[in-house]
């Protein structure tokens, strides 16, 4: 461990803006996150209902393609305002951390993780947190949502700016730029947030031949329910990837797999089984294959869809339902070999108010890029 006493040791800076300053405190397993927001002008109309919509968008464990972390993330105002309306004082948001599990990085409280900024706390501070990212956890953007909250419904009543964004690309699976809606003179316009929402959501389709939920007729104990439609989530997921090609040995034991259980006829082999199987639904009802194929009428002649339905939806937020189907894929390959993968966001901002960023050393672009 480095000394307190080390040359490299920093104060940790937790602090962005000058006339709107938002300070966000909190680590991954501690009691709670949130935000300190000075600045704000008083006589805003504002209650945790304004911010909750955010925080319920970013909030972990919506799917099996995010962290499984279980957490509500319910934002409590402590300050700054009264009888729904800002002061002009610090505004004080708090959001309790429930699914505290410290204890499952004993392991690596001494030895830094690999792909995390464990080491480089380290060595810039000569301490890190002992459980979880710490300050660089995604716990710690929490404090960000809540207080971009803010900030968006006074722009918005002020200039009537929109923000809107998207996820444009995740890995090498990226969102054709043709796909983007656009206005006069080829203006990049994009979609609204709810489009994005609701475009960007996906409908899980599994085989019945592989999946079948257990139902309360059929085990009558709630826990052992659960358990049973996990471990049958699991057989299904297993088999799906067996297909798609994770798995050593996909393209034999995978054909092998999909005869026994009448996935497909094995001759017609793994790549065939794919190329006529639906795995996801848009929300439209439109159906795909795991590689973006729309299925026609005439693919899905035969097939009892209601049976294929699952509850279980993927806000991927690409609201481009092929683009989107493809990355639902390659997370689920990814996740299945224990790794993550990046991407990146698109954003749109209209009714920005004018002359924004300054000459010389403090223009937007540099803002924005900071």
């Amino acid at each position: 461990r480095i000394s307190s006493t080390s040359p490299c040791r920093h104060e940790a800076m937790s602090t962005f803006g000058q006339v709107f300053r938002v300070t966000t405190f909190g680590e991954s397993h501690c009691k709670g996150v949130g935000a300190i927001v000075d600045g704000c002008p008083p006589c805003l109309a504002l209650t945790e209902a304004d911010i909750q919509p955010q925080l319920t968008r970013r909030r972990p464990g919506q799917s099996r393609l995010t962290t499984p972390r279980a957490e509500k993330d319910l934002v409590q105002i402590l300050s700054g305002t009264e009888h729904g309306h800002t002061l002009g004082t610090p505004i004080g948001l708090f959001v309790p951390n429930e699914d505290q599990r410290p204890g499952d990085y004993k392991e690596m409280s001494d030895i830094p993780r690999p792909g995390h900024a464990d080491f480089t706390y380290l060595i810039k501070y000569g301490n890190k947190a002992s459980s979880g990212g710490g300050r660089s956890s995604a716990r710690e953007t929490i404090g960000r949502v809540a207080a971009g909250a803010i900030a968006e419904k006074w722009l918005r009543g002020t200039y009537g700016t929109e923000i809107s964004c998207w996820v444009s690309s995740i890995g090498d699976v990226s969102l054709p730029e043709s796909a983007v809606p656009r206005g006069e003179g080829g203006c990049l316009v994009g979609w609204t947030r709810a489009q994005v929402d609701e475009y960007g959501t996906l409908r899980m389709l599994r085989d019945p031949a592989t999946f079948h939920r257990v139902g309360e007729a059929e085990v009558a104990d709630a826990d052992e329910r659960r358990k049973a439609n996990i471990d049958a989530e699991v057989a299904a997921e297993d088999a799906f990837l067996k297909l798609v090609g994770v798995h050593a040995g996909a393209s034999a034991a995978g054909v092998a797999e999909a005869a026994k259980r009448g996935v497909a006829a094995a001759a017609a082999g793994a790549a065939e089984a794919l190329r006529a199987m639906p795995c996801y639904e848009d929300w439209q009802g439109g159906v795909y294959t795991h590689d973006g194929g729309r299925l026609g009428e005439a693919e899905l002649k035969g097939v009892d869809l209601a049976s294929w339905r699952t509850d279980e939806l993927l806000p991927l937020r690409c609201p481009h339902p092929p683009t989107a189907c493809r990355m639902a894929t390659l997370i689920r390959q990814v996740k299945v070999e224990k790794d993550s993968i990046g991407g990146a966001v698109a954003c749109v901002c209209t009714g920005v108010p004018a002359a924004l960023g300054e000459p010389g050393f403090d223009p937007l672009g540099g803002k924005k890029g900071g």
